[in-house]
This record gives structure tokens, C-alpha cells and sequence, in this order.
């Protein structure tokens, strides 16, 4: 069982690595994760990592927007 309240914080960490698991992690998950907190992730000013980890928790939960141009 994957608890969302003890990974979600994860998708912040620093390491790409842990980013990167947390997301596998919560893919299942994504559509019980506030939309707010996807959408705060994914801004241009986030690491990178994390901006591709809430966009694929985005799409998993159904809720994805086109990306902007020059989007990377």
C-alpha cells in the first residue's frame, strides 16, 4: 500500500533519483493527489525532475495541460 502523505514530499527532494521513485511510487495514486500541488510542481522555476514528475502525475490522473513552448 503506498501512503501519498508520506511520498508526496518526495517529489521535492533534491536528488532526481528519489524524484524519480517517488513518481513510479505514486502512479497509481496520482488522481488522489491534489491538483494544486501538481500544478506548483510543475512551474518553469522547478527543477527539472520535478517538472516532469508532476506532469507524469498529471497525466495519470487525467488532468494534464499541453505543455508550454520551449517547455524542457
Amino acid at each position: 500500500m503506498v501512503v501519498r502523505e508520506w511520498l508526496t514530499p518526495l517529489l521535492d527532494d533534491p536528488s532526481p533519483a528519489v524524484v524519480r521513485a517517488a513518481t513510479r511510487a505514486l502512479l497509481p495514486e496520482a488522481a488522489g493527489i491534489p491538483e494544486h500541488l501538481l500544478r506548483e510542481r510543475s512551474a518553469p522555476q522547478r527543477p527539472r525532475a520535478v517538472r516532469v514528475a508532476a506532469d507524469r502525475l498529471l497525466r495519470a490522473a487525467g488532468r494534464q495541460r499541453r505543455p508550454e513552448p520551449g517547455y524542457r
